[in-house]
């Protein structure tokens, strides 16, 4: 396996994060690996980058998966990764960085064929089968991964995560999954979204104008105990409205029979909330996400103090 990674090296990064735990922080990308092939759609869609610790750890990796935002319409796998990698290989995990069909970069209601829901979160589906699937070939460890989220990454996440349709497409159970961390999520409840925000285009453009389309889409909507639904990180900011739909969220967590961490991110602007992941000296995200993995890892984890 050591040669494999050095047979695609392509980026081995040296980001030295201040005060973290004395571990590698140079690591391997393996990009572009296809997860899925539809005909007619262009092979980046449907890809994901690998980011492995250089040199490997002893023993099978934890993996974090990782989905951007944009609004469903826009971002890539590739973007904000000056943090991430170092951040995550650094504690010796194996980091998978997805990408997914997108709407159409405007708005697009006359258009029908257009990507929508459930598009965006069958991608990250089929991306997550594929990781259990094959991950042990590059030192993942298939039975302890989690998803990491942010924005329209957050409802993705978080919908795969609680309505398990979507992973039983290919034969798997909500328990492949240990944990989730949606940071700032757009779409946990897409109704309420609707109801306060009517003619929402960025809703409309992603999920129709069908009311039911937008119940289904809606994670708030799939928490229910005995189900297998994993614990959840959950962070939150804005206004009064969106931090109670956050707050309502991680209520129905608890109450389906999961665990559920709240993370306040007021601090920030919503771009910041992802920009700043692993960010030198951060205090606000970083420590509780990192502590989550470790604790859903069954290891220690890094404490607040050490960022």
């Amino acid at each position: 396996m050591k040669n494999l990674w050095l047979g695609r090296l392509l980026t081995v990064a040296t980001l030295a994060l201040a005060g973290c735990p004395a571990t590698p922080t140079t690591f391997v990308k393996i990009p572009d690996i296809r997860y899925a092939t539809t005909p007619g759609v262009e092979a980046n869609l449907q890809s994901l980058d690998i980011y492995l610790p250089d040199p490997a750890p002893a023993n099978p990796m934890p993996v974090v998966i990782w989905v951007h935002g944009g609004a469903w319409k826009g971002g890539d796998k590739a973007n904000k990764m000056q943090y991430k990698p170092s951040l995550f290989t650094g504690v010796g995990y194996c980091f998978v960085s997805v990408n997914y069909r997108l709407s159409p970069d405007s708005f697009a209601m006359d258009n029908p064929a257009r990507v929508m829901h459930p598009i965006h979160v069958q991608d990250v589906a089929a991306a997550i089968a594929w990781v259990y699937t094959h991950i042990a070939s590059y030192g993942g460890d298939p039975t302890r991964m989690a998803l990491l989220g942010h924005s329209a990454g957050g409802h993705l996440v978080s919908l795969v995560s609680t309505d398990e349709s979507f992973l039983a497409a290919h034969g798997l159970p909500l328990t492949v999954i240990k944990g989730t961390a949606e940071l700032d999520a757009e779409g946990l409840d897409i109704v309420a979204k609707m109801r306060y925000d009517p003619g929402n285009e960025m809703i409309l453009n992603a999920f129709g104008d069908e009311p039911l389309v937008w119940e289904a889409a809606s994670p708030i909507n799939h928490l229910a105990a005995g189900k297998g639904i994993p614990p959840f990180l959950v962070a939150k900011r804005g206004n009064a409205f969106r931090q109670g739909i956050a707050d309502d969220f991680a209520a129905g967590v608890q109450a389906a029979g999961s665990s559920v961490t709240v993370v306040d991110a007021s601090v920030y602007t919503h771009e910041e909330v992802n920009e700043n992941i692993g960010a030198p000296g951060e205090s606000v995200i970083t420590p509780p996400v990192m502590t989550f993995f470790a604790d859903i890892f069954g290891g220690t984890g890094p404490i607040a103090s050490s960022f």
